[in-house]
């Protein structure tokens, strides 16, 4: 029985992997066997088949996670619709079609479709480095055969993401963290004997506007600097000692992740020259590396 990638897609889509990810990775595993394949889940959850011998070796990649909430399934004449039916089951289900159907008259073709693209990248970590990191749905602790160990190496990857139906050959990296304030705390009647982290926060918010660090990439465009959080105060009659603002950076090469911290800091800190309040910027704590 052939392969209709549509019928898949609506059935992975009525899945709801948001945070279990067994259904979709069932029916994945279900359409390699019956295309007569011997496909493996890694101790990373990555699920992984190969097909043909030799060079090149060209390797297709996307995933079967997806950010809550769960959007359910709908059909609308050719259009389908709900979570997943964009970022990646659609990228999946085409991938999957291209894997069962090439014609191999030489060379590998690899498809390893990863779990928790969408937080860690724990599958993807365990695909490029061979360790299986805390946080993800795999065996933690435990090692897998990290794709540049195969025989052959891999020549290429083809990443299916949405992308308006365009090629892309590079993407923005990502990096998180956090913007501590700190203040002294005063009574609210009496503003002038404490320094007001949420103020001093308040000009912090505008100077990430102004932030240049490094120039936009013929590609990728201009990186990005987004506040996505704010938290601060511990009582309404009293002036905030202490506010953090978590930032989301899309960083474009040759910003590292260290670079970023130390450039933003030091910017940051000039705002405040001269004021009572301090500031502070931490990377968040994770336990794959950010992907720059």
């Amino acid at each position: 029985m052939s392969f209709d990638p549509v019928s898949f897609l609506e059935d992975a889509v009525q899945d709801d992997s948001t945070e279990d990810l067994g259904g979709t990775r069932e029916l994945l595993l279900d359409a390699l066997r019956e295309s007569g394949h011997e496909p493996r889940v890694d101790a990373a959850g990555n699920v992984r088949a190969s097909r043909g011998s030799g060079s090149p070796h060209l390797v297709f990649n996307t995933h079967i996670d997806t950010v809550a909430p769960h959007v359910p399934f709908e059909r609308d004449g050719g259009t389908i619709r709900g979570r997943g039916a964009c970022d990646a089951k659609g990228p999946l289900a085409a991938l999957l079609s291209a894997f069962l159907d090439a014609e191999i008259e030489q060379g590998t073709l690899t498809l390893a479709v990863t779990p928790d693209e969408e937080t860690l990248s724990t599958g993807a970590h365990a695909l490029l480095t061979g360790e299986v990191a805390p946080g993800g749905p795999g065996e933690t602790g435990a090692t897998v055969t990290p794709l540049s160990a195969s025989d052959p190496e891999p020549d290429a990857y083809v990443v299916g993401e949405p992308t308006g139906l365009d090629v892309c050959t590079a993407a923005r990296g990502r990096f998180e963290g956090t913007i501590a304030v700190e203040g002294i705390a005063a009574h609210a009647a009496s503003p002038e004997s404490g320094v007001n982290a949420v103020s001093a926060a308040g000009r912090l918010l505008g100077a990430l506007e102004s932030f240049d660090n490094v120039d936009a990439h013929p590609q990728l465009g201009a990186a990005t600097l987004v506040p996505t959080g704010i938290e601060g105060g511990e009582s309404t009659n009293q002036v905030p000692a202490r506010c953090a603002v978590t930032i989301d950076r899309r960083s474009v090469p040759p910003e590292t992740a260290e670079g970023f911290r130390v450039a933003l800091e030091a910017h940051l800190r000039s705002v405040l020259d001269g004021e009572d309040a301090t500031v502070s910027l931490s990377l968040t704590e994770r336990e794959t590396p950010f992907l720059e």
